[in-house]
């Protein structure tokens, strides 16, 4: 895939930005407790957090994290959780102060606590393969005093399957999420040219819409049953000896899904089998609100960039 060169000026996308500025507060209604609604994360790291609480008052933003073994429940490759990583006991890793329209930022985290969002290695049945993250944030009049109470949305299962074609899919389960989204990618998607394989496919729930249960149980599946259906990726290297295609080493499934009080990020790695002309990290801006603060991003749940 080669992807056609986009050039965004300053000025214009900062005149974006300060318009969507003025209207977060107005376009998502803002509770006691913070509700993330972006995230980047550089070379496989946890890089930036933005989202929105009642303004001036202070954020803390803490993680904490554990190991799963990707699958489906009750089958033979069953989803499996395996130990916390340090002993379950939340990190502090930032504060900030929610400006005067509810928004509130931090960024360069990697500077304190580096925080992996993306598993070590492909592995269909151990722990390395699938990595688990809370973002749990509270709000409080001061840093430590007066805090509001965290809660992170709920991760029933991911499953990450490779089918003839190849095709590479994703299947999952949340629950008691605001907003969620699920995708499935064996590279950064880096076209659309006419004749592109697209690297990566995505599928988003807000359960606050009607026709959904606030917070309800969201099951992504292929075939019958479930609240929607699963995403789809063709698994392709279109490298050529003149040109390389970027693609990541593995085929990767990721869930998002954001509350008030918290956030969560999954991300499972299984064997692309298949070589590769050029492979790169992650880099990507996850989002649970596309109608909020969008300035030059892309309206996606799931951004990725090769570099």
């Amino acid at each position: 895939m080669r992807a056609r060169p986009v050039f965004v000026g300053a000025a214009a996308c900062t005149a974006v930005l300060s318009t969507l500025l003025l209207r977060a507060g107005t376009v998502h209604s803002v509770g006691a407790q913070p509700l993330i609604y972006r995230v980047t994360a550089s070379n496989n790291d946890l890089d930036s957090v933005e989202g929105l609480a009642v303004p001036g008052r202070w954020i803390e933003l803490w993680y904490r994290q554990r190991n799963f073994i990707e699958g489906q429940p009750d089958a033979v490759d069953a989803f499996q959780w395996c130990a916390w990583k340090n002993n379950g006991n939340p990190v502090e890793i930032g504060i900030s102060q929610a400006d005067g329209v509810g928004v509130f930022r931090m960024t360069n985290l990697r500077q304190r606590t580096t925080v992996m969002l993306f598993p070590a290695a492909p592995k269909e049945d151990r722990c390395l393969g699938g990595l688990y993250t809370e973002l749990l944030t509270r709000a409080c009049d001061f840093p430590g005093a007066n805090c509001t109470a965290w809660s992170a949305p709920t991760l029933h299962w991911l499953d990450v399957r490779k089918f003839a074609g190849p095709v590479g899919v994703a299947q999952g389960s949340v629950e008691h999420a605001e907003q969620a989204a699920i995708s499935v990618a064996d590279g950064p998607d880096d076209g659309p040219e006419p004749s592109d394989v697209t690297d990566v496919d995505q599928n988003g729930v807000d359960t606050t819409q009607p026709g959904f249960s606030f917070g309800q149980k969201v099951v992504w599946k292929c075939g019958g049953g479930g609240t929607a259906s699963c995403p789809s990726v063709t698994i392709h290297d279109s490298s050529t000896a003149i040109s390389a295609d970027p693609e990541f080493p593995f085929v990767l499934g990721t869930l998002q899904a954001h509350r008030g009080g918290g956030s969560f990020f999954a991300a499972t790695a299984v064997p692309r089998g298949e070589p590769l002309g050029f492979s790169v990290n992650v880099n990507v801006k996850f989002r649970g609100l596309l109608n909020v603060n969008l300035g030059c991003d892309q309206p996606k749940f799931f951004d990725f960039s090769p570099f």
